[in-house]
């Protein structure tokens, strides 16, 4: 199995968060309906009867809930070692009880899948391969094991764009600044609460009182704990590659895939992220491109005969 420092360290971060989340039933439940036949353009019924993939499936295996629920026959899903003592044959029965028989969890690496060529009518890569080594290893790697008339469908960071930017800045700093990585270990909802509470109080204390006119209930969920594990998702874990559209079409293209198309969804977040949600579903917008450059670059492809 190939594996790489910076990989494990990846993981172990994902495996922190993968179980706060997962600890959460709004949470788990929202990341489970990312996955669906409307967002992939494909018949209600679709995944009937078809053998898929979860490459890089995560503590919770939210994906591969999805695909067991839309009537997969069966998943495979694998992921690296947490390197917390625990891993994904610890963590995901539990959460795919109800569909024992129908999957198959292993241990791997998605530069060196231990699967046969053409083996998965379905291949599922989400938010994975930017934290690898090789990107365009990990996608010949997916593309060998696609059958051929199978689907290929991954999702890799883009390029540009200030919030990216911001990120990048941020996730340097996470890695430089003591302070500043306790202050994001620490973060809590709560501590929005407190803050939303002392502006609010200062803003009366002068005079001001629109803080007062705003629902407290509203604030909260603003600010929830979906949230707080998006941002620590963001900072913390490091991303190594940035593609554009145009290149990742390109090796489609040039490795025998056929009916590439891009995708997007619009995110049902409870949070302020929700007045983000229509700049990830159009992601072409002048004010997406400006804030998140090429976006998330989200594909699906057919892999030709032969």
């Amino acid at each position: 199995m190939v594996s790489d420092s910076f990989e494990q360290k990846t993981r172990t971060i994902f495996d922190e968060l993968h179980r706060a989340q997962g600890d959460d039933p709004y949470i788990f439940n929202r990341l489970v309906s990312l996955l669906s036949t409307e967002y992939l353009k494909v018949e209600d019924d679709w995944f009937i009867g078809k053998t898929c993939l979860d490459a890089g499936c995560g503590s919770n295996a939210n994906a591969t809930y999805s695909m067991l629920s839309m009537g997969a026959e069966k998943v495979y899903s694998f992921d690296l070692d947490s390197g917390t003592g625990t891993t994904i044959l610890d963590t995901v029965p539990a959460r795919l009880q109800e569909f024992e028989g129908r999957y198959e969890l292993s241990l791997g690496n998605v530069l060196d899948l231990h699967y046969p060529d053409n083996s998965f009518d379905f291949v599922h890569c989400s938010g994975v391969l930017h934290h690898s080594k090789d990107v365009y290893r990990g996608l010949g790697e997916l593309a060998r094991v696609t059958k051929s008339g199978g689907t290929l469908y991954f999702m890799l960071n883009g390029k540009g764009g200030l919030v990216r930017e911001f990120l990048n800045f941020l996730r340097q700093k996470y890695d430089d600044d003591p302070e500043f990585r306790s202050l994001i270990d620490g973060l809590h909802e709560d501590q929005f609460a407190e803050a939303h509470q002392w502006i609010i109080s200062e803003m009366a204390d002068h005079g001001d009182d629109f803080g007062q006119q705003i629902p407290v209930g509203l604030l909260e969920q603003l600010f929830d704990r979906d949230l707080v594990l998006s941002i620590q998702d963001r900072i913390k874990s490091p991303v190594y590659h940035e593609h554009t559209e145009e290149e990742l079409v390109d090796w489609l293209n040039n490795n025998g895939f056929t009916d590439i198309e891009r995708l997007s969804r619009y995110p049902r977040y409870k949070n302020v992220r929700r007045f983000l949600s229509p700049l990830y579903f159009q992601y072409s917008h002048p004010l997406a491109r400006l804030l998140y450059g090429s976006g998330a670059v989200q594909l699906k492809a057919i892999k030709l005969s032969g």
